[in-house]
């Protein structure tokens, strides 16, 4: 472990506020924030998302778990620094609260679409597509990822029943579409402008979030 790295970070949590910091590293400067990055990868291979905390990362990168805090916002943002998410999924639970119930189908269908369209923010998540069709891991990670941070919150928000068998039927609906479209490339798919997929994949959503889920006689 880099012993000047921490020692810097000591003092400059020490000083007061209109202390004036001794030269040498910040926190929060690329160094730290590579060494976070680096234990929160093999932190998140081998735990899992849910069994993975920054606390348990601080610790093993001998950062203050504030720091983390700083630099990333959140354990969602600090995962998606490590698999270059394109955006942060801890803030859709916040975010939901202002959409109408009526609207949040088309809410998660407009967001990622809205991402994947684009380049730059489509092959992040394609990649991680790709690794979780080969690893259990990167399969769990991936699970664990999009229903904690964004199905759950969604399927909270509108008060529906059966919540983690909605959410997971929300985060196969979104998943099944990106692989389907953007891996795939089903022509109907790639061919149909974005607007009207907005359109009929929110509500599909919407239906999933809202509607009566059918059982079987005798099951609950």
């Amino acid at each position: 472990m880099c012993q000047t790295e921490i020692m810097t970070d000591s003092r400059d949590t020490a000083a007061g506020p209109g202390a004036r910091r001794r030269g040498g590293r910040r926190p929060g400067s690329s160094t730290s924030r590579q060494k976070i990055l680096e234990v929160a990868r093999l932190a998140f291979s081998a735990n899992g998302y849910a069994e993975t905390s920054l606390r348990g990362i601080a610790r093993e990168a001998e950062v203050d778990p504030s720091l983390i805090v700083q630099l990333f916002g959140s354990k969602a943002g600090l995962f998606a620094a490590v698999v270059e998410w394109p955006f942060d999924a801890s803030q859709v639970g916040a975010q939901i609260r202002d959409v109408p119930t009526e609207q949040v189908g088309e809410y998660m269908a407009r967001l990622f679409i809205g991402h994947w369209d684009r380049d730059e923010h489509r092959n992040p998540i394609v990649s991680l597509i790709h690794a979780a069709l080969s690893d259990s891991t990167a399969a769990a990670m991936l699970r664990e990822f999009i229903t904690v941070n964004f199905t759950l919150p969604v399927v909270e928000r509108v008060g529906a029943d059966r919540p983690q068998l909605r959410a997971a039927l929300l985060a196969s609906q979104l998943l099944g579409f990106g692989l389907s479209r953007y891996v795939l490339a089903f022509d109907a798919l790639t061919s149909t402008p974005s607007a009207e997929l907005v359109a009929v994949l929110g509500a599909s959503l919407q239906h999933t979030c809202t509607s009566p889920l059918s059982t079987a006689e005798g099951q609950s």
